[in-house]
């Protein structure tokens, strides 16, 4: 029987499970999980967001019907209970430094792209961050 990968493995792949690892352990601060890990919590929360989940059942029950997956993927099923407690004291900071590298990776495999347009090209992110809404719009014409 042949093999493939799901997408979500392949976008997984540009976030290498050793710096996330070892980026995890310098922002943990509180107790150890026991069952849970920060690698489970950001692959439910990037499942939940490519696949537009809106809520913890929601995100846990897609979670359940994809289980023989997750196994591939390095992540365990999260309860409900679970994700809520992880989500609740998540480390933005590791989010942030985990940003920060893979910014530094995109940027040395395109270093000096002068990519031309004839109209100005906008990029808008809304995040929330410390519970503040952050718009940043980057002019890229």
């Amino acid at each position: 029987m042949a093999h493939c990968n799901t997408i979500l493995s392949q976008i997984l792949k540009f976030v290498p499970r050793h710096e996330f690892e070892t980026l995890a352990k310098q922002h943990h601060s509180g107790r150890a999980f026991r069952k849970a890990s920060r690698w489970s919590q950001f692959v439910s929360l990037t499942m939940a967001q490519l696949s537009g989940r809106n809520s913890l059942r929601d995100i846990v029950d897609n979670m359940s019907a994809q289980m023989h997956r997750l196994y591939h993927l390095g992540s365990a099923k999260l309860s409900r209970s679970n994700l809520s407690r992880i989500n609740e004291d998540k480390p933005y900071a590791l989010y942030e430094a985990l940003f920060g590298k893979l910014l530094t990776r995109c940027q040395g495999l395109a270093p000096d792209h002068n990519f031309r347009f004839n109209h100005p090209l906008y990029s808008l992110d809304a995040s929330t961050i410390d519970h503040r809404l952050v718009f940043v719009c980057v002019s890229l014409g």
